[in-house]
C-alpha cells in the first residue's frame, strides 16, 4: 500500500459509448451540485433521483461508513424519509432490477472502526460500486485529527479501488446526523469543511469522486437531507457514465 497523499494510480476500463446525458443531469464533478440549476440551495428539492439512469453497468452496490451511510432516515426512524443510499440503490434498479445492495454504515463507528470492522466484510461482497462515509464521528470533537482520519480512509478507499470496483466517497452533509453531539461542538462546520476538503482529495488520487452536496460554489451550506444527497450521488454517477471510464 502506498503512503498517504501518492495513491496508486487506477486505469478504469471502457465501457461503451457514453449515454445521454441528460441536461438538468449537468454538474460541477468536484462538489456534486447542479451547474445549471439556479435556484438557492434551500429550494432544491432532490427528488430529481427518482428518474431512472439509462444504462447501469454495475451488479453489486455496498455502503460502509459511520451515521453518514444510513441518513436521517436512520436517524429519525419508522416513518421518516428513505436514508439516501436506499434512494439511490432503488434508482439503480428501476434500470438493473437484479442490482445487489448493502449498507455497512453504523451509527457512532470512527473511520478506524469502519476500516476494521465493515471493510472485509465490504472486500467480501465484491463490489463493483462501492460508496463511503466516514470521519464524522471525530469531526465532533476538539481534537479532530484530520490527518489521522485522511490515513484511515486512504486504507479504506484504496483497497476497494484495487478491486477495480468505482468509489463514491461522500462527505457528512448535516449535523443532524450528529444528534446533540453537534450542538455542543464548537468549530464544528469548519472541521466538517476541512473533512470535506481532505476527503475529496484523497478520492482524486484514487481515481474515485467525491460528492460534497454542502458545496455548491458560492459558499458553504450548513445541512442537507437524503433527498438532496441521493440527487447529488445520481448526478454524480450519470457524469462518470457520460465520460465512459467505468470500472471494468
Amino acid at each position: 500500500m502506498c503512503p498517504v497523499g501518492a495513491g496508486p494510480t487506477h486505469t478504469p476500463g471502457p465501457f461503451g459509448a457514453a449515454i445521454r446525458l441528460p441536461p438538468h443531469f449537468q454538474e460541477n464533478t468536484v462538489t456534486g451540485t447542479s451547474s445549471h440549476d439556479s435556484r438557492p440551495p434551500d429550494q432544491r428539492t432532490g427528488k430529481e433521483e427518482t428518474r431512472p439512469l439509462d444504462r447501469v453497468p454495475w451488479r453489486r452496490f455496498i455502503v460502509l461508513g459511520d451515521i453518514g451511510a444510513g441518513g436521517l432516515g436512520r436517524v429519525r426512524g419508522r416513518g421518516a424519509d428513505k436514508p439516501w443510499a436506499d434512494r439511490v440503490a432503488e434508482t439503480l434498479r428501476s434500470t438493473r432490477p437484479d442490482l445487489a445492495y448493502l449498507n455497512l454504515g453504523r451509527h457512532g463507528h470512527s473511520a478506524a472502526q469502519v476500516r476494521a470492522r465493515q471493510l472485509a466484510q465490504a472486500l467480501a461482497f465484491r463490489s463493483d460500486l462501492a460508496a463511503v462515509v466516514a470521519g464524522g464521528h471525530e469531526a465532533v470533537a476538539d481534537s479532530f485529527d484530520v490527518d489521522a482520519v485522511e490515513a484511515e480512509l486512504h486504507r479504506i478507499v484504496g483497497p476497494l479501488r484495487d478491486t477495480g470496483a468505482d468509489v463514491i466517497t461522500v462527505g457528512l452533509y448535516g449535523p443532524r446526523l450528529l444528534g446533540a453531539a453537534a450542538d455542543r461542538a464548537g468549530g464544528l462546520q469548519q472541521r466538517l469543511r476541512l473533512l470535506a476538503e481532505r476527503t475529496g482529495e484523497l478520492a482524486l488520487r484514487h481515481g474515485a469522486f467525491h460528492v460534497d452536496v454542502l458545496s455548491d460554489g458560492g459558499g458553504r451550506r450548513t445541512d442537507a437531507d437524503d433527498h438532496e444527497v441521493a440527487a447529488a450521488v445520481i448526478r454524480r454517477l450519470v457524469t462518470h457514465l457520460a465520460s465512459g471510464r467505468v470500472a471494468a
